[in-house]
């Protein structure tokens, strides 16, 4: 994340680099209207764009910058619901990651806006 950046990264996470990609600028567009400063965020050139630290299997992660509002989040809420394969992590200002799931978010309507209004924490991972 550009570190003049002080709003909200959302990563969308797949393993083929096309497919995430186009389902990000598919949220971007979604979220436009909802926030106008929202943007993709690519890896630059060069860089592992998912690859573990870990050594693990590498993913590529796109992701957007958004400066959020509950409307932002019940769109992300709602495109995520639709696509219960894909999953988002959300990285608040103040260090806070939710990893979450379309299932998860199918179940519970409004996850991903209660971690984004929850932005008072100590700065722990959520799951």
């Amino acid at each position: 994340m550009p570190k003049n950046h002080t709003g909200y990264r959302i990563s969308v996470i797949d393993e083929d680099p096309l497919r995430a990609r186009k389902e990000a600028r598919e949220l971007l567009a979604a979220l436009a209207e909802a926030d106008s400063t929202a943007r993709l965020d690519l890896p630059g050139p060069g860089s592992p764009a998912g690859s573990d630290a870990k050594g693990g299997p590498s993913l590529e992660t796109v992701g957007l910058l958004v400066s959020t509002g509950s409307l932002v989040a019940a769109l992300v809420q709602v495109w995520l619901a639709r696509i219960p394969q894909r999953t988002l992590v959300v990285k608040r200002p103040d260090g806070a990651v939710l990893r979450v799931t379309g299932k998860e978010a199918r179940e519970d309507s409004n996850l991903v806006e209660r971690f984004l209004a929850d932005d008072d924490s100590d700065g722990t991972t959520a799951s």
